[in-house]
């Protein structure tokens, strides 16, 4: 399954894609969810809500104008310009746009989810299309070196540092189901890494309702390690309300977080002082081989509890 460096270089070439902080690095063909209609519109979301007016170039339309690919501007106070797949909550917002078109857009963000509307052409963009924009430097990329991991494999060990600063290895938790997700800490856009943690928070909870049952753990791997450090790892941890025993934070050498992901699909890179990348969560057995591996970023707790149920009952 591992791709050869053409088409590696082909992938990236037409959809290097993310940001985040938030959104995805390289398209999987299942990072691209197909769009669902909320029922939210523009003039019924939640008084919660933050609106940002932001300008970009949209570079693709996806999902049956469910998703837009937006190379957009610095949003100040909040992220740095990079590109992002957003969510499009009523799809007639892109009925009079078109990929290269300049626009403007209103950017909605709430505790849990973020969307955007009111999307209007300004200009032309005479950059190059998205299938032109340079890769990033090879230093950065080794995804076509790294051997894709498939459920029924076993788990590539992995030493990190959790955020107490004491060292653990992935083998640790043999015995139990593992589940964890990457994330980092600066990742503002709430659909992507908090949304992540937030999923983690759901299934901790549910989890520690099955009594007497602890046969389980979560792991939140940082892939920002310099900025990372364990002490930012446990007060960012506690904003989760996480149980140390049974949920950890942690990061690591950045070469090994790289090949441990990369060998599930996924690809993270600094770009304009922050980090872009896809989403991936996997999870273990007690046995040590991998179970399950959710693509994107649409997965709920329900899901992953259902998941890690499955793979305490595995026979170990």
């Amino acid at each position: 399954m591992a791709m050869n460096r053409w088409l590696q270089t082909l992938m990236l070439s037409m959809g290097l894609v993310a940001g985040i902080g938030c959104g995805p690095a390289v398209e999987h063909p299942h990072d691209v969810a197909h769009g669902k209609d909320s029922g939210v519109r523009a003039t019924d979301f939640p008084t919660n809500v933050t609106a940002y007016e932001v300008k970009g170039v949209l570079k693709e339309i996806r999902a049956n104008g469910w998703k837009a690919l937006i190379d957009h501007e610095d949003i100040p106070g909040y992220m740095e310009a990079m590109t992002m797949l957003l969510d499009v909550k009523d799809t007639n917002d892109l009925s009079a746009v078109l990929p290269g078109d300049t626009i403007q857009f209103r950017m909605l963000v709430t505790e849990t989810d973020g969307w955007i509307d009111r999307i209007r052409k300004i200009g032309t963009n005479s950059a190059p299309n998205s299938t032109n924009v340079p890769a990033p430097k090879a230093s950065n990329l080794k995804f076509a070196e790294v051997k894709q991991v498939e459920v029924g494999d076993m788990l590539p060990d992995c030493i990190l540092t959790n955020q107490a600063g004491w060292q653990i290895r992935l083998s640790d938790f043999r015995g139990k189901a593992l589940a964890f997700t990457f994330i980092f800490t600066r990742c503002p856009f709430p659909v992507y890494c908090p949304r992540m943690n937030n999923n983690l928070g759901g299934a901790q909870k549910q989890l520690a309702e099955l009594k007497g049952n602890t046969n389980w753990h979560l792991l939140s791997i940082s892939f920002d390690p310099e900025y990372d450090t364990p002490a930012r790892l446990t007060t960012y941890g506690k904003t989760y309300r996480h149980d140390p025993a049974q949920w950890s934070f942690a990061t690591g050498n950045l070469n090994d977080i790289r090949d441990l992901g990369e060998g599930f699909g996924l690809m993270f890179y600094k770009k304009s002082g922050t980090i872009e990348h896809n989403v991936r969560t996997v999870v273990v057995n007690p046995a040590g081989r991998v179970h399950h591996i959710f693509p994107g970023n649409e997965w709920t707790a329900d899901e992953l509890v259902a998941e890690v149920k499955k793979a305490m009952a595995a026979v170990q």
